[in-house]
């Protein structure tokens, strides 16, 4: 990247940082310290305007994009886990990684490089009420395990999951456990409960933040889309202006599959997942939705034309979840 700065390579852990940077002279200089606020701000005096940083995308990263904005300097977040194609190497170590990041600046323009998009303080957001969401319910999901099993270890075997689903439910199957199992159970119970309050409350705060946004509400008039598939797909994709078609936001999502062309030999594989998966997982589901539906119109039989011409499941669905990306994302433009 042109520049009369300095590149500089930032490769950031927990707690400290390494610095590496080349300046026009060719010249290599290294640093490092903690990334605690203090330590920050030791980072951020030894900066100038003219620098070109660049930094594997992670929380930290984004924080620190932020705090970097007040000095001027260019800040360039990639993503780390297309960094090896570009850069293999087997040596690997946080100075190394910082000197490979500055030299990557250096040498490669910024439309070269795996950038990673910075999301605005309302992406921000919404990305965290969607990754919480999805954490309490995979915690939820792994105490109905546990009290399933519980179940399984005192023989019997009848009890299914879904008798386990309310608290109602549960309180009137849990007498047919006996033994420890039984104080097992009802700390299970009293977790469930918790969550489950938990959950509610955060759905409570999503539907509020759907209703407030017009965008949102545009995006769920699309058959198979709730509060929580639109508001992970304006917290990951935004209003899709970044984009020129359809295409581009299925290969943003890794709903696109993966190619290897030789010759005149085109293999297809399975999906690249390159994505969010969360958006992903969302995507999946809405097209279930919509096959499962008496009104699932054109996609529903898509699905059906697909199934009954020797596709399998999978794959159609993959096709369904894929076309409906392409369907939300520019369902905004007027």
């Amino acid at each position: 990247m042109q520049g009369n700065g300095r590149w500089i390579g930032l490769d950031l852990s927990k707690r400290t940082y390494e610095m590496c940077y080349f300046d026009q002279k060719g010249k290599v200089g290294r640093s490092g310290g903690e990334t605690t606020k203090g330590g920050r701000a030791k980072l951020y005096a030894k900066l100038k305007a003219e620098d070109i940083v660049a930094m594997e995308a992670n929380s930290l990263a984004f924080v620190m994009e932020k705090e970097m904005r007040a000095i001027g300097c260019t800040v360039v977040i990639l993503n780390a886990s297309q960094l090896s194609v570009i850069y293999a190497s087997t040596k690997k170590t946080d100075k190394e990684d910082a000197l490979k990041l500055a030299r990557l600046v250096k040498i490669y323009e910024k439309e070269d490089l795996p950038t990673v998009d910075v999301p605005t303080e309302k992406e921000y957001y919404r990305r965290k009420l969607t990754k919480e969401c999805k954490t309490l319910k995979d915690d939820r999901t792994q105490e109905i395990n546990r009290l399933h099993a519980l179940f399984l270890q005192c023989g019997i075997t009848t009890m299914k999951r879904s008798n386990l689903q309310t608290d109602a439910n549960r309180q009137k199957v849990l007498s047919q456990l006996f033994g420890y199992e039984v104080r097992q159970a009802k700390r299970v119970c009293e977790r469930l409960t918790l969550l489950e309050a938990q959950i509610k409350e955060l759905e409570q705060t999503i539907t509020k933040e759907c209703k407030a946004d017009k965008d949102i509400e545009r995006l769920q008039t699309i058959p198979g889309v709730g509060d929580k598939t639109a508001l992970a797909f304006t917290a990951y994709v935004g209003d899709g202006k970044r984009f020129n078609n359809g295409d581009e936001v299925a290969n943003y999502l890794g709903l696109v599959p993966r190619v290897d062309c030789s010759g005149s030999i085109n293999r297809y594989g399975h999906i690249t997942k390159k994505g969010n998966r969360i958006v992903r997982a969302l995507l999946y589901q809405a097209a279930w939705s919509i096959v499962r539906s008496k009104h699932g119109g054109a996609l529903k039989a898509k699905y059906f034309y697909m199934t009954e011409h020797g596709k399998g499941k999978k794959i159609s669905i993959t096709a369904i979840a894929r076309k409906k990306s392409k369907i939300v994302v520019f369902s905004n433009e007027e």
